[in-house]
C-alpha cells in the first residue's frame, strides 16, 4: 500500500507556498504549475515542435549524452559486474541527439537517449529566461535555486537522493515519481558508491520488477513509498534526501527541476563526512563503535546550543555556531591530520 501525495491546485510559479511546503516535509503534487510555460503549450502541438524550440534556442555548447541498447529497456543501471553500466555516454550536441531520436520514432525497438542535468542557461540560455519560477521565501536568501533540464527518450532514473530540495516541472511526456523517506535507505539495497550511473548511490533493485528473493526488504519500502503521476505542466515538490525512481513514458520527454541547498553553502558535503567516517569508524571494534556512535549522537544530532551551555563562550572553538571562517579553520586542521 502506497502512501497519497497531497495535489494542490490553483497554484502559479508566483505563488507557491513555500511555508507550507517545507511544513509537510513530504512530496506534493502542484497541479497544473507550469501549464502555460512556451515549451507545455508547444507540447500540445507535437513532441517535434518541442524539438524544433529547443533546436531554436540551443546554445551550441556539447553535452553528455548516455546511450542505451533496446535490451535495457528503458532502465539506465548498472552492468552485471556492478562495475560498469548497461549503457554508454559520449559527447554530443542537440542536433545530433534529435536526429537519432527523430530517425526511431516508428521503430517499436529502438535506442534508448538521455540527457540529464544539463544546466538549462547553459543549454538553452533564452528559454531559461521563460521558464522560470519565483523564489521569494527567507531560504533562497543565501541559496539560489539551478535549473536543470532532462530530455530524451523513454527512461527510467533508479531510485536514488539528492542532497538539494526539488521542484521538478513535467514539460512534455507523462512521468511517474516512486519516492521513499530517508529511513527507507536499507529496504533499497544501494549498489555501490562509485561508480554510479548519475553520480548518486542507486538501488539494485527494479522497482517495476521486483525480486523479492534477492531483495525481501524492497517490500517494506514499497509499502512506505508514494507514488506521484504528472502530465505536462504539473510539478512535484519533494524535500532533501528523499529516495526517487523517475519513470519517462512517452518516446521523447522533457522535464526542468530547480535544485537548492538549504544549508549555507561553506557548510561543504555531508558525504564527506560519511566516506571519512567509513575510513576511521566503521571497522573499529563493535564497542568502539558504540562509543563513536554516543559521541556522534551528542556532538553532531544532539541540540548545539545544549552542548556548549556548560562552556565559556571563547572556549567555544568548534562547538561554536558555524561561520565561514570556522569551517575554514576546520578543515585546515583537518587536512594537517589526514596529512600527518
Amino acid at each position: 500500500m502506497t502512501n497519497k501525495v497531497l495535489v494542490l491546485e490553483g497554484i502559479t510559479p508566483q505563488s507557491i507556498p513555500y511555508d507550507e511546503l517545507f511544513l509537510l516535509d513530504k512530496p506534493v503534487i502542484l497541479k497544473g504549475l507550469v501549464k502555460d510555460w512556451p515549451l507545455v503549450k508547444a507540447g500540445q502541438q507535437s513532441a517535434n515542435t518541442v524539438m524544433q524550440e529547443l533546436e531554436q534556442h540551443d546554445s551550441g555548447r556539447p553535452l553528455l549524452v548516455y546511450k542505451g541498447p533496446a535490451a535495457i529497456k528503458s532502465r539506465f543501471a548498472y552492468d552485471q559486474s556492478c562495475t560498469g553500466f548497461n549503457f554508454s555516454s559520449e559527447r554530443s550536441n542537440i542536433a545530433e541527439v534529435f536526429a537519432a531520436i527523430r530517425s526511431q520514432l516508428a521503430d517499436e525497438v529502438h535506442d534508448y537517449l538521455y540527457i540529464n542535468s544539463l544546466r538549462l542557461d547553459d543549454g538553452f540560455p533564452a528559454l531559461s529566461d521563460t521558464h522560470q519560477l519565483t523564489f521569494d521565501h527567507v531560504e533562497f536568501n543565501n541559496n539560489q535555486p539551478v535549473a536543470k533540464i532532462w530530455l530524451g527518450t523513454e527512461s527510467v532514473a533508479a531510485a536514488h537522493f539528492d542532497q538539494p530540495k526539488n521542484i521538478a516541472c513535467c514539460v512534455l511526456g507523462e512521468r511517474r515519481f516512486t519516492l521513499f523517506p530517508p529511513e527507507q535507505v536499507s529496504n533499497l539495497y544501494p549498489g555501490p558508491l562509485s561508480p554510479t550511473p548519475g553520480g548518486q548511490v542507486v538501488t539494485m533493485a527494479d522497482l517495476s520488477q521486483p525480486d523479492f528473493e534477492r531483495f525481501p526488504r524492497l517490500k517494506n519500502a514499497l509499502e512506505n513509498a508514494y507514488i506521484a503521476d504528472l502530465e505536462p505542466g504539473d510539478a512535484l515538490y519533494y524535500p532533501s534526501m528523499w529516495w526517487h525512481e523517475v519513470q519517462a513514458f512517452d518516446r521523447f520527454n522533457a522535464m526542468i527541476n530547480f535544485w537548492w541547498m538549504t544549508a549555507a553553502p561553506y557548510l561543504g558535503s555531508p558525504m564527506d563526512v560519511l566516506m571519512h567516517a567509513m575510513m576511521s569508524v566503521r571497522d573499529r571494534p563493535e564497542k568502539e563503535k558504540q562509543a563513536w556512535k554516543a559521541l556522534f549522537d551528542y556532538y553532531i544530532f544532539a541540540d548545539s546550543e545544549q552542548v556548549r551551555a556548560h562552556l565559556p563562550p571563547q572556549s567555544h572553538g568548534a562547538l561554536a555556531p558555524m561561520d565561514d571562517n570556522l569551517t575554514r579553520r576546520l578543515r585546515a586542521m583537518i587536512r594537517n591530520n589526514l596529512n600527518r
